[in-house]
């Protein structure tokens, strides 16, 4: 077995690793990518021919024994669902939640940029009335921003497809942060909108696919003291916090954003409207291909 595996199976192991990793995953269809026997990294959506989901720590053990403790990075999608047991489960009109996510891509060696962008957007965020259900998380060579999908009620995600809400949402805070994060650009900082029908993203306290490195949560007013010593695996400093949110916070952001940038440009008009794409794990697959 290699280093690269001992330390994914040693980090796994821990009782707070399972713990928010099986709630952040709860109603979301998981992914992961497992050490093969050559050493490869293979990309897995399905067990035993059903997606990939846990709702329990004890699930999550479950889980990582089914892979044969195989198991690097989980991942897991914006939407959120009832039920993930079935394919059927995850058609996208069956999305109640989704999570709107900043993709924010540096390298480790300029991370001061990259939380640089991450300030002005979370300031952003705090300007538009958004600031307790907002995170931040590290993940590898970048950070991603969320708001906690329960931030937007019921009462404007009746109003259109969740999935239009969060993309609309970053779009419309883009646009306002880029005249502002034009010297971060030029040192080679990416920020770009990514919510689509086959989002996913690391799990908090997921262990990178190739760096040795810990995917970490904080706050907004954590972004100052952040250093790369919180995501090492022996030492890794995270807030789980991340779960805190005021319901209804992100509503008039969501309205305005709405109204202002439009849905997501791949769904058609309607309710809960259908997707003229291609099928969620060819989205998901495509997605992982930018890393």
């Amino acid at each position: 077995m290699s280093n690269l595996q001992n330390l994914a199976i040693k980090h796994y192991s821990r009782a707070d690793v399972q713990k928010e990793i099986a709630e952040f995953c709860k109603g979301r269809w998981m992914a992961a990518h497992c050490v093969s026997e050559s050493g490869k990294l293979v990309f897995k959506r399905y067990l035993g021919g059903k997606p990939m989901a846990v709702e329990s720590e004890e699930e999550f053990a479950m889980l990582l024994k089914g892979l044969k403790n195989t198991a690097r990075t989980f991942y897991a999608t914006a939407n959120k669902y009832p039920t993930v047991e079935r394919i059927e489960d995850v058609d996208l009109s069956k999305a109640y939640r989704c999570t709107p996510t900043w993709d924010i891509d540096g390298t480790l060696q300029n991370w001061r940029e990259t939380i640089a962008v991450a300030k002005e957007i979370l300031s952003l965020l705090e300007n538009e009335g958004v600031k307790n259900s907002a995170y931040m998380k590290w993940s590898g060579n970048g950070c991603h921003i969320h708001i906690h999908e329960e931030a937007i009620s019921e009462a404007v995600t009746s109003k259109a497809h969740p999935l239009d809400f969060a993309y609309a949402i970053v779009e419309y805070i883009n646009a306002k942060a880029l005249p502002k994060i034009t010297e971060s650009l030029k040192a080679g900082v990416k920020v770009e909108n990514r919510m689509d029908a086959g989002r996913v993203f690391t799990c908090p306290l997921s262990l990178h696919r190739q760096l040795d490195v810990v995917c970490v949560c904080l706050k907004p007013d954590e972004a100052d003291s952040f250093s790369p010593e919180w995501i090492q695996p022996s030492s890794f400093r995270h807030n789980t916090a991340w779960r805190d949110f005021k319901e209804g916070e992100a509503d008039t952001l969501a309205l305005k954003a709405y109204e202002t940038v439009g849905g997501y440009p791949m769904l058609t008009m309607g309710k809960r409207r259908r997707v003229k794409s291609k099928k969620l794990d060819e989205c998901i697959n495509e997605f992982l291909q930018r890393f």
